[in-house]
């Protein structure tokens, strides 16, 4: 796992990430069980792409500017087939890399807040 704990934190963050928050990846990293990791991998490797236009259910993709792990042309493309759901929002974090949780937690939590109070009956 050292050698991908050591490369992921600088290439899946955004130029704004600080040195905390890449130490705080790095670490997250080292805690997986590398045959674990590996399986997960695996299993999102040969994942059967969903039939987005199925989608009936409120959606919402969080989306990193600079995320180049989920690029935002592949976020873009899912959004654009999810044409059931009659509740669907994108919304691009600038200045934010693949870990959005981590890296923008101050605009992830209200995003989804404000989402689930807007998808309430």
């Amino acid at each position: 796992m050292e050698p991908l704990a050591n490369t992921v934190p600088t290439a899946a963050t955004s130029s704004q990430s600080t040195s905390i928050t890449k130490a705080f990846i790095r670490e997250l990293l080292l805690q997986n069980d590398t045959d674990g990791y590996i399986a997960n991998c695996n299993v999102s490797a040969n994942a059967i792409t969903p039939d987005y236009k199925t989608i009936k259910a409120p959606f919402m993709i969080i989306a990193g500017e600079e995320d180049k792990s989920a690029p935002l042309e592949g976020c873009r493309h899912i959004f654009e087939n999810v044409v059931d759901s009659e509740f669907k929002k994108m919304e691009v974090l600038e200045k934010c890399g693949h870990w959005h949780c981590i890296e923008a937690s101050d605009r992830v939590g209200p995003l989804v807040a404000k989402f689930c109070a807007e998808v309430e009956p």
